[in-house]
């Protein structure tokens, strides 16, 4: 019995079933087949800022999209990518996907986030916007919009009919300058306000 095995074997040797060469060409197309499966996501800023400058938005939004959410992360092609994507909801999907991988994130991310609530605002999306607002109140401190951000939220909670919670944001917004461009816009929403209370 053992003979015969070794026979066998032999045979299948011989006849070039198992020999070194088809190892090595069976090797070679099982690793390209591999790398092949694997998505690979190289982003280039240069690159994609070449394209939002000619106003490629839906390529920029094409090579920019899945690399943000595999992970590879540049915080200005997100600002770039968030400027051009037409799409809200995959907008959100695009920041969600980065927020839950660590939820300390930079102020560049926030500055993103301010974007994406202005758009919120005009697009008259007020779940994901107040959800993205609430989120920029308690984390976005440090970016150089969170005042107009704040603001912005507050705008949102107020078209919602969220009237109590537009107030209560907007006294995080009391050291800005009344006399200040952002400051005219703030007193406008507060007197809105007022008169909501008076129609109770």
């Amino acid at each position: 019995m053992w003979l015969f095995k070794r026979n066998r074997a032999l045979i299948f040797l011989r006849s070039g079933f198992f020999s070194k060469a088809s190892f090595r060409a069976a090797f070679l197309i099982l690793t390209v087949i591999f790398l092949f499966a694997i998505p690979i996501h190289s982003v280039d800023f240069d690159q994609v800022y070449e394209y939002y400058k000619k106003g490629n938005y839906d390529t920029l939004v094409k090579v920019s999209r899945s690399g943000l959410r595999s992970g590879e992360l540049d915080y200005k092609i997100l600002l770039l990518y968030v400027a051009s994507e037409s799409s809200l909801e995959e907008i959100d999907k695009t920041l969600l996907s980065i927020y839950s991988r660590s939820k300390e994130q930079p102020s560049i991310f926030y500055n993103s986030v301010f974007l994406f609530l202005e758009r919120a605002l005009v697009l008259e999306s007020y779940e994901s916007g107040t959800r993205w607002g609430k989120i920029f109140l308690n984390k976005g401190e440090s970016s150089v919009r969170y005042s107009e951000g704040v603001y912005t939220y507050a705008c949102i909670l107020y078209s919602s009919q969220e009237y109590e919670a537009a107030s209560s944001v907007l006294t995080k917004l009391k050291s800005v300058p009344a006399d200040s461009k952002l400051g005219k816009r703030i007193r406008i929403l507060e007197i809105g306000l007022e008169k909501r209370k008076e129609e109770k």
